[in-house]
């Protein structure tokens, strides 16, 4: 998945269920992401391709699953995320203009 790098880029947080979701929503806020309205068991996270690098360590570009490593979040922030998914970009219409 390549992006151009001015694009902010997405993806979408998926929450350990009885978890505190606020505490997880703030620390992403915090770091400089656009964080998404709760539904279900988790949220939309866009923001940055620098605040990706700070926060996980990775370009989501560049990652090698469809997930993005959490190894660098605080414990307590960690501990109530089950995973964070990479969003590919739509797959149709031209590839540039």
């Amino acid at each position: 998945m390549t992006q151009n790098s001015l694009n902010p880029l997405s993806s979408h947080v998926l929450l350990v269920p009885q978890k505190p979701v606020e505490r997880v929503r703030a620390y992403f806020t915090d770091h400089g992401f656009d964080v998404g309205e709760l539904i279900a068991s988790g949220f939309a996270l866009t923001g940055p391709r620098a605040a990706y690098l700070e926060t996980f360590g990775t370009d989501p570009d560049t990652v090698q699953s469809d997930e993005l490593p959490l190894e660098r979040l605080p414990h307590e922030i960690a501990d109530g995320i089950e995973a964070v998914a990479v969003l590919a970009p739509p797959d149709f219409g031209p590839a540039s203009y």
